[in-house]
């Protein structure tokens, strides 16, 4: 999103709009941004300085970053009682909630890849994806592990957990690198054949960093997680806050579903962040007041949506990038009025 583009000299570049307005093309240079960390660092960093601050709230369960360092811990030290660790890739198949978001954090911890999966995929998908990049294993629910595929070790975080293991999951595993992979994302693919894209340590984390860099989300905010983690776009939505020590209202599926009451559920757990594309954000029917930040991305952005939204106080981008160049390649902030 942000840093040295080939083929730029100057820290900004500028290209001729349709309107004929210069528009940005390239972001300012921050070699800053660039650091030798991985995801597993920055969530360490997060629980040493904020352990007390909610992470998580789904439904009535509210989670400190010292309840999530303690759970994921508990299921990064069985992946890596099975010899799982960096350069080893797991699947993730759960129902939304708080114990999908657990388990994504805890594969990063033990410096493998995680492979997501929407909670309503097929089996044959995920059989598909899983057998494609070799992974060791398929991190599931209770309720979900009868319909795993076969040919991967299916694995629960009841199955992991060993109340006498009490090892410290370190920061960063003994020889993850930056380079390594931090997640894959499985597309169709234009022949219709799943295509999956490796994402690095270092492109993530640069990510993550430049995207706030840009956006300003604060660790006293409330963001709402509502984008399914195979869809990249979660990855700001979960991990620019959890890198701020922000808390998480993670979506009920019910909530999902029920958008005519989703406004006041956002007013009332006191969102201030939101992540979504256009047409979902055209679907509410009120103002959520207490929005200070819009996060919109993957569409054009309506006129007509685009001033139904702005209000002073409040900031709205819009963004937009293939899974290849990290989550989002490309970021304009909008006002009313604005194209």
């Amino acid at each position: 999103m942000q840093g040295s583009m080939t083929g730029f000299d100057t820290a900004v570049a500028e290209a001729p709009a349709p309107d004929g307005v210069l528009a940005t093309v390239a972001g300012p240079i921050r070699p800053d941004l660039l650091r030798d960390e991985t995801l597993s660092e920055i969530f360490a960093a997060t629980v040493a300085s904020r352990a007390d601050h909610p992470a998580m709230v789904f439904g009535d369960r509210t989670l400190s970053y010292s309840d999530v360092e303690e759970a994921s811990a508990s299921i990064a030290r069985g992946l890596i009682r099975l010899g799982i660790g960096p350069g080893d890739v797991v699947g993730l198949w759960m129902e939304r909630g708080a114990d999908l978001l657990l388990g994504q954090i805890a594969i990063t911890r033990t410096g493998a890849a995680w492979l997501p999966f929407d909670a309503d995929a097929p089996p044959d998908r995920v059989a598909v994806c899983l057998a494609d990049c070799d992974a060791k294993a398929l991190l599931t629910s209770e309720a979900m592990s009868a319909r795993a595929p076969t040919g991967t070790a299916i694995l629960t975080a009841a199955q992991l957990a060993d109340p006498a293991d009490t090892r410290p999951v370190p920061a960063r595993r003994p020889g993850l690198t930056p380079a390594h992979a931090a997640y894959m994302i499985y597309t169709s693919g234009s022949t219709g054949v799943p295509k999956g894209i490796v994402v690095t340590q270092a492109n993530i984390c640069h990510f993550l960093r430049s995207a706030n860099s840009v956006y300003g989300i604060r660790a006293e905010d409330v963001v709402f997680q509502g984008a399914s983690v195979a869809f990249d776009l979660s990855m700001e939505e979960i991990w620019i806050p959890l890198m701020v020590g922000a808390t998480l209202f993670v979506a009920t599926p019910a909530m999902i579903g029920d958008v005519e009451r989703l406004p006041d559920l956002l007013t009332e757990a006191g969102v201030t962040v939101i992540d979504t594309v256009p047409t979902l954000l055209a679907m509410l029917t009120r103002d959520v007041p207490g929005l200070r930040l819009v996060l919109l991305g993957g569409e054009a952005l309506p006129a007509p949506l685009l001033a139904r939204w702005a209000a002073p106080g409040r900031r709205l981008f819009n963004t937009a990038g293939p899974t290849e160049a990290t989550v989002v390649a490309t970021v304009a902030e909008l006002n009313a009025g604005d194209a």
